[in-house]
């Protein structure tokens, strides 16, 4: 292993490519973070409620002295264009906005995305763009770029559906001026038996750029028969907030890391309801290590 890297340095002059290889890992990182962010912090924060019975406007959710609060706004016909995350987990901001951009019929063209994570490694904003058929109404792909440490790194999504309609999987490859675009990570989604629920998702990823993909995780969950406050259906797959397509409300998350099981959790649910039937609010245990998420939901 060592002979062959100092190789691969020796015929691309040593300090030159070995640096260009750390700059390009690191920026491997911070993007497959983004892809992992929303999702991961989807599962942390539960679920919960309060309010109305209209379109959701908040969530508040408090863990022992950390707490976020999520907004949504909408547009005149009622579809989510943005969403804005405030707040602390384990003395880090959780501040994040996310803004889609949809056309008259709408379709999401782009969605832009700022983050103090982001902002920390010097990356103002990261613009997606999707591409949509129109004469099968499904979104084909994604594609967004990140510039940092000298370079430029591509990520592309690429979207399989069922014979129903629904996404089953995304395909994610990594592209730079160095080397040519590589499978990087892989989300398959399985569905309930009527449909309305995502009951399981699976990743893949490849540990080194390149290298084979390895099964990295699984969560599972189980639903009450109430209604989900939010409902983005086929977009919430493309948005990476896959809990938003549900018809119904999660109870439990299974969370199981292959990689490192000392990652593994459970989160498990109990809601109250408003007259709706929507989640007026919620207590969600993490375990381990017990850790208790008081949330609340407003609406307009």
């Amino acid at each position: 292993m060592e002979r062959t890297r100092l190789k691969h340095c020796l015929n691309y002059k040593q300090e030159n490519f070995c640096e260009y290889m750390k700059r390009f890992l690191a920026l491997v990182v911070i993007l497959l973070s983004l892809v992992y962010m929303s999702c991961q912090k989807e599962i942390d924060w539960g679920l919960g409620g309060t309010g109305g019975n209209n379109l959701l406007s908040r969530i508040n959710s408090k863990t022992g002295t950390d707490s976020s609060e999520v907004s949504y706004f909408y547009n005149s016909q009622n579809r989510l264009i943005r969403e804005k995350t405030t707040g602390i987990s384990g003395g880090l901001t959780l501040d994040n906005e996310l803004i889609i951009n949809r056309n008259a019929a709408g379709v999401i063209l782009t969605t832009v995305q700022k983050a103090a994570a982001l902002v920390s490694a010097g990356i103002d904003s990261v613009v997606t763009r999707y591409n949509y058929n129109t004469s099968t109404s499904r979104y084909t792909s994604s594609v967004f770029s990140l510039t940092a440490f000298g370079f430029s790194v591509t990520d592309s999504a690429v979207y399989s559906y069922d014979a129903s309609g629904k996404i089953v999987s995304d395909v994610h490859y990594l592209a730079t001026g160095f080397l040519p675009p590589i499978q990087s990570l892989k989300n398959d989604y399985t569905y309930s038996a009527d449909g309305v629920n995502i009951t399981r998702q699976d990743q893949m990823a490849a540990t080194t750029p390149g290298g084979p993909m390895l099964p990295v995780s699984s969560q599972t969950y189980t639903y009450d028969n109430k209604s989900n406050p939010l409902i983005l259906s086929h977009e919430a797959v493309l948005l990476s907030r896959t809990g938003l397509f549900n018809a119904n409300n999660s109870l439990k998350t299974v969370f199981t890391n292959t990689a490192d099981p000392t990652a593994n959790f459970n989160l498990d649910i109990i809601y109250r309801y408003n007259t709706a039937g929507k989640p007026d609010s919620a207590f969600s245990i993490r375990t381990p290590p017990g850790e208790l998420t008081v949330s609340a939901y407003h609406y307009q």
